[in-house]
């Protein structure tokens, strides 16, 4: 049983990653166990294992993944790295485990990490040539905050290693502050964060600084003395990036306000916003019409970015040092001839690369033509 339980997780793992799953779900049940991957952002169904292959599966993950096998109690983390293909086209998979005691046993996530960067410019990650030329515009600045903005698996950490590709180019020192490390780049000095031990986003963001970095990268910015430091490197010759859980580019500016950052500060510090979703494309193979093995019958297949980029400007620092509303700003926007987010999605589905229901999977309504959720 130990061999087949050993084998039958390595060929999962294996079919996950040739998939393209982001995640494999290991969830238990009365029956047994249900396995599901997150395939273009939805959790499919991939099979189903009769009682008494859950506990055996489970012990086996946490064991690759150096957990304690005999608590089964609380929550763990771990992770292992997993080789796939032939010896001379190997590959790595970082994989990242968490486990959940439910009522049923243990739940198991593994989040699939593939070392190799994925991207090596703006362009491939389906901008247009003018975001393009905007984002560069504010990299080429020497100091600054740059934020990018969106859902969790809205892609904005790859946006955000694709900007520091960019910057590698100059021979700059950068630094970056995650939790947890997701893709490694060579030639980046890479911190990982771990909170239990004392080493906050805020506190490793103020040792960065005494590092005479150029540019710093922080995970996240989550709450107000993490946002403040952020601010502060942005204001002494330093250019930061970040991202924020927020839903556009108008309603990031007043996140910094809501936390507590005066707008004079903001209107200094923040160069630019992207704003940003993934949407499902429509299946090449099939066209909807279902019965297909490329798109697992959903009619489906691959993801593509929308973006927003706004660069704070002179002419919106009125706007923000009144903290004048949302709607307020977005007309204004608006007028300028801003394209928000709804009518790129709206584009898409006009050009046929989008289905219209994935307006319904965002929930939005448009509000001054914005988008929100």
């Amino acid at each position: 049983m130990v061999e087949d339980v050993t084998g039958y997780v390595k060929a999962l793992i294996r079919k996950g990653i040739q998939a393209g799953a982001s995640d494999i779900h290991f969830e238990p049940t009365m029956e047994g166990i249900v396995v599901r991957f997150r395939l273009d952002g939805y959790l499919r169904v991939i099979e189903t294992k009769e009682e008494g292959w859950g506990p055996p599966t489970v012990s086996r993950i946490k064991l690759m993944s150096g957990m304690d096998i005999g608590e089964r109690r609380l929550p763990q983390d771990g992770g292992f790295t997993f080789q796939i293909g032939e010896a001379t086209e190997e590959r790595s998979i970082d994989v990242r485990v968490a486990t959940l005691p439910t009522i049923y046993g243990e739940k198991i996530v593994l989040r699939l990490l593939p070392h190799e960067t994925r991207y090596q410019s703006l362009g491939s990650l389906g901008m247009s040539g003018e975001n393009v030329f905007e984002i560069r515009k504010m990299l080429a600045r020497s100091q600054g905050m740059i934020l990018i903005a969106g859902p969790t698996g809205s892609g904005k950490t790859t946006t955000m290693y694709t900007m520091l590709h960019e910057l590698q180019r100059h021979g700059r020192n950068i630094v970056s502050l995650e939790q947890p490390v997701e893709y490694r780049i060579p030639g980046i000095n890479q911190v990982q964060i771990h909170p239990r031990t004392g080493l906050s986003f805020h506190e490793g963001l103020r040792a960065v600084l005494r590092q005479d970095p150029d540019v710093i990268l922080v995970g996240e910015i989550r709450d107000k003395p993490t946002a403040e430091v952020a601010v502060r490197a942005a204001l002494t010759g330093h250019l930061l990036l970040s991202t924020i859980h927020t839903l556009d580019a108008v309603g990031t500016v007043l996140r910094l306000l809501d936390m507590g950052i005066d707008p004079y500060l903001v209107n200094s510090a923040l160069t630019g916003v992207v704003a940003q979703r993934l949407i499902r494309k429509r299946c090449r193979q099939c066209y909807g019409q279902k019965d297909c093995s490329v798109c697992h019958n959903t009619g489906f297949h691959g993801r593509v970015g929308i973006y927003e980029v706004l660069e704070i400007e002179e002419e919106l620092h009125p706007y923000i040092l009144n903290r004048c509303s949302a709607t307020t700003l977005r007309r204004h926007l608006q007028k300028k001839g801003f394209t928000f987010l709804s009518s790129l999605l709206e584009k898409k589905i006009t050009e046929g690369v989008a289905e219209s229901i994935e307006q319904g999977h965002y929930a939005m309504h448009v509000e001054g033509d914005a988008m929100v959720r």
